[in-house]
């Protein structure tokens, strides 16, 4: 079942490129429930961000190419709640291209080094360099300011093959 909706949903994607919808990939997709009551979330996401007018856009050509389909029918059931969204605040990036769009963001990132010692770091994302097979990213620590202390701390510079989780933060 997941394979013929994952395959639907490219096919959406494919096909509403150059309309409302330009710009947005996949980034991910979930199934919960029974042939009785089925939800499927499916995140996408743009290099600019995803309004909610394209995420209702797909949304919609979505359910008409999945309720158009009498095996996609049999396989999901008559009642099927459909939600077509963005990744929220929050919610770990998933592929390298999404760095892009949350430079000048506050990130929280899980790392490891050489040896494998894992480290977290929370600073703003500086830069994002997506060269083929080496990307890395740039992150200005940010520092918990105590009374008297002004340290600043140097920029870091990872690999992404390095990190294991980046999650954009609010700022308060």
């Amino acid at each position: 079942m997941q394979e013929a909706l994952l395959k639907c949903v490219h096919e959406v994607l494919s096909a509403t490129a150059g309309t409302k919808a330009e710009g947005v990939y996949f980034i991910g997709m979930t199934v919960k429930g029974s042939v009785v009551h089925r939800k499927i979330d499916v995140v996408v996401d743009a290099d600019s961000g995803v309004r909610i007018d394209q995420c209702a856009f797909l949304s919609r050509r979505l359910r008409e190419r999945l309720e158009e389909d009498e095996e996609m029918i049999g396989i999901l059931g008559d009642n099927f709640d459909l939600v077509v969204g963005s990744p929220g605040l929050g919610e770990p990036i998933i592929l390298d291209r999404q760095y892009g769009r949350h430079v000048g963001r506050l990130l929280r990132v899980s790392y490891s080094d050489l040896e494998g010692v894992e480290y977290e770091l929370t600073g703003h994302l500086l830069e994002v360099s997506l060269a083929e097979g080496a990307g890395s990213i740039m992150l200005k620590p940010r520092v918990e300011k105590k009374k008297g202390k002004g340290e600043e701390l140097e920029n870091i510079t990872l690999e992404l093959g390095a990190v294991l989780r980046a999650v954009p933060e609010a700022e308060i």
